[in-house]
C-alpha cells in the first residue's frame, strides 16, 4: 500500500511515537500507520477501489457501469471474444492485461508495458499481484489462483493464460502477436 493506497509517509519521530504507543497499549497486533482517509473516501465516491485492509474505515464506492469500459464483465468479455479470430482474441486480452497492470501501478490508460517485460521489474510486489488478480477475476468472472502473477510473470504470459482459460480450444492454436 502506497500513497495511492491510503498510506502517508511517517517521519522517524512519528514512527517512534507510534511504536511507543503500540508497546504501551498491551495489544498483541497493531499496525502503526498514518492514513489519508480523505483521499480514500474521495476515490471511493468516484468509484475507485479501496484496499481490503481499509474497507472497515472507508466504504468502497459503488462501481459505475461504464467505469471499466468494454469487456468489464465476464459475459461482455466472452461476447466480445466470441466474434474474433484467435489472434484478435489474444490481442484483446493482452490489451486488457496491460490496461489492468497500468491501473494497478497507478498509471494512466495510455501507459503500456512491454508484453515480455517482467511485472516485478516494473514495480509489482505481492500486494499489487493480488490486486491485479482480483481485477482480472472480476472482469473474467473466473476463479484465478492467488499465485497468478508469480506463475505468469509477464503481461504476455498472463494474457496467454487468460486466452486459454477463456477461449479453450480456439486458444490452443499458436498465435503471433505484434506489440
Amino acid at each position: 500500500m502506497n500513497r495511492r493506497g491510503g498510506l502517508q509517509a511517517i517521519t522517524p519521530a512519528e514512527g517512534m511515537e507510534l511504536f511507543d504507543a503500540a508497546v504501551v497499549s498491551g495489544r498483541a497486533q497493531l499496525v502503526p500507520a498514518k492514513l489519508d482517509l480523505r483521499s480514500l473516501r474521495t476515490r471511493a465516491v468516484a468509484g475507485g477501489g479501496v484496499p481490503h485492509l481499509l474497507r472497515g474505515l472507508v466504504r468502497a464506492g459503488r462501481q459505475q457501469a461504464h467505469a471499466a469500459g468494454p469487456g468489464e464483465t465476464g459475459q461482455a468479455l466472452a461476447e466480445r471474444l466470441a466474434g474474433l479470430s484467435g489472434a484478435e482474441q489474444a490481442k484483446v486480452l493482452l490489451d486488457l492485461v496491460q490496461a489492468q497492470v497500468a491501473a494497478v501501478l497507478g498509471h494512466g490508460a495510455t501507459y503500456r508495458i512491454d508484453a515480455d517485460q517482467g511485472l516485478f521489474e516494473v514495480g509489482f510486489d505481492s500486494l499489487t499481484s493480488i490486486e491485479l488478480r482480483n481485477r482480472l477475476r472480476d472482469i473474467t468472472e473466473r476463479k484465478l489462483s492467488p499465485n497468478l502473477v508469480f506463475d505468469y510473470p509477464t503481461a504476455g504470459m498472463l494474457a496467454t493464460h487468460l486466452h486459454g482459460l477463456l477461449c479453450g480450444e480456439q486458444a490452443a492454436q499458436p498465435v503471433a502477436l505484434s506489440v
